[in-house]
């Protein structure tokens, strides 16, 4: 008689113990786009924002396959001060690890040694590794095969109707972000009056706990705040006429998930490389006309995804999440 358990897949989840929301938001969607890949399979989560437990590295080699949910988790110097939390126990422990989607952390120059021998150690030699945007994808070719752009997953659902169901008009109200750890007071000052003047009531959502404190030093004033909770946010986009105009990429795209308008304002190589290769809207927080002219010219949402990559990258797995159960004897 045969008994069938599920199939094992390790995650990195870049959610666990990060304090950025925008980094639950892609974790929702790598989670959507696994479940419907692998319905019956068991999942374990691994973090990558706090060093692994000797626990958490035993229960995640047990999994034949592991998957990284998308952030900008690589960057040149992956030891020093990285998104994913590696060390000389992480070389030895991983093996065959595919990438979901990730990006690059800042523009940087070449990769050191420590650097290179991490992704040609853990990274699969023949799987297919998604990454979210070109620059990410002309830095990891250097060291692995089979690097594919896909874009963010958090924008895998944005086909022609998707796109269609995002608001046109100017919204009433807008919702408003900052990034604290790019602060460029000026400009910031100068968008948050823009869009008092430009709409009847702005919300402002905190991405991180310490946009508060920023806002503060700020001086800004006549606004709705918002508690730093994805739940409360969802529930404003769900239920208010709003656009999103603000300096957090998936705070904006969280928004477009939910059919408002987003203009991003990036302060980083983040949202720069995905508008470049996705049109998805990105003004520098400098050209604040550029902005207003946005606000006051509405345009609908067209994103250009590479939709015959992303199912490329699905396609690879196939084979086992057709059958997410396998015998045991």
């Amino acid at each position: 008689m045969n008994n069938e358990v599920p199939m094992l897949i390790n995650v990195f989840d870049t959610a666990i113990d990060s304090d950025n929301l925008g980094d639950g938001i892609i974790m929702d969607s790598v989670w959507k786009v696994l479940h419907e890949l692998f319905p019956q399979a068991q999942f374990l989560r691994t973090p990558t924002h706090r060093r692994a437990t000797l626990a958490e590295i035993r229960a995640g080699r047990r999994a034949p396959l592991s998957i990284v949910g998308g952030t900008n988790i690589l960057k040149s110097h992956m030891l020093i001060r990285g998104n994913w939390r590696i060390t000389p126990l992480d070389y030895l422990s991983w093996r065959n690890i595919v990438l979901m989607g990730v990006g690059w952390q800042q523009y940087g120059g070449e990769s050191d040694a420590a650097t290179r021998l991490f992704f040609r150690t853990v990274l699969s030699k023949t799987g297919l590794q998604s990454v979210r945007d070109m620059h990410t994808h002309g830095h990891l070719r250097q060291h692995v095969p089979g690097v594919i752009y896909t874009g963010c997953p958090t924008m895998w659902e944005f086909d022609e109707a998707k796109c269609r169901t995002v608001a046109v008009r100017k919204a009433r109200d807008a919702v408003f972000a900052l990034t604290y750890y790019r602060p460029a007071p000026a400009e910031d000052r100068q968008l948050l009056e823009l869009l008092k003047r430009k709409y009847e009531r702005v919300y402002f959502w905190p991405q991180q706990a310490l946009d508060v404190p920023y806002m503060r030093e700020l001086g800004g004033s006549g606004f709705v705040p918002i508690r730093p909770d994805l739940a409360e946010y969802d529930r404003l986009l769900a239920s208010e006429d709003v656009d999103f105009v603000g300096a957090r990429l998936h705070g904006g795209i969280r928004a477009l998930q939910h059919g408002r308008r987003a203009m991003i304002v990036p302060v980083d190589n983040r949202a720069i490389e995905i508008g470049k290769s996705t049109a998805l809207p990105v003004i520098a927080r400098d050209d604040i006309g550029a902005i207003e002219r946005w606000i006051d010219n509405p345009q609908p949402t067209r994103l250009d995804m590479p939709w015959a990559a992303i199912d490329r990258w699905k396609a690879q797995f196939l084979p086992q999440a057709a059958d997410s159960r396998i015998a045991c004897r």
